[in-house]
């Protein structure tokens, strides 16, 4: 009886041997999936990235990777908000100063609509993620476009501005696949 119930016991450790690798160690979503995902972002490799370079995305699922997405994109948005908070005392020309003071307003709005996403994804109201994730676009879309013309920015608030919109890209590509 022994020897009999153990080759049914070795068997399931060998299919669920054989489950986690197929899903690369994780009970979340597959790398091959994440790479699909990611294919419909702004920027495919920053959202590998991203995703990867948090420990809960192995075991995540797609709504995880939803509320993973979100904490990276608002603590991209919080140190912008910041960084850029700190320029507008230092900005020694009135039109970068206002220009700054501006950004500042807009980073806090996406943040404020960042936190909505969260409230969404847990409420499991994908509809209005999207929503929010787009509404969350609005403010450092408006900051970048804010300094198209002349004076210079010597900062490069523009080029943090394009990060925190690929970021955002990531939940609005995760909403898009949890709306359907």
């Amino acid at each position: 009886m022994g020897s009999s119930s153990v080759i049914p016991l070795s068997s399931m450790l060998m299919v669920l041997l054989l489950v986690l690798l197929n899903n690369n160690g994780s009970l979340g979503i597959a790398s091959t999936e994440l790479q699909e995902l990611c294919s419909t972002t702004q920027d495919p490799g920053l959202c590998v990235q991203a995703l990867n370079s948090d420990p809960r995305t192995a075991a995540a699922d797609l709504k995880g990777l939803a509320q993973i997405s979100i904490d990276l994109a608002k603590a991209n948005a919080t140190d912008t908000a910041t960084f850029v908070a700190s320029l507008v005392g230092q900005a020694s020309d009135p039109e970068l100063k206002l220009r700054y003071q501006s950004c500042a307003t807009d980073f806090n709005s996406c943040i404020d609509s960042l936190d909505s996403c969260t409230k969404a994804v847990s409420s499991g109201d994908f509809s209005g993620l999207q929503s929010q994730s787009s509404a969350s676009l609005d403010g450092p879309v408006s900051c970048r476009d804010s300094f198209q013309g002349p004076p210079d920015d010597p900062a490069h608030v523009s080029d943090k501005c394009q990060i925190t919109e690929r970021l955002i890209s990531i939940i609005s590509a995760i909403a898009k696949r949890l709306i359907r």
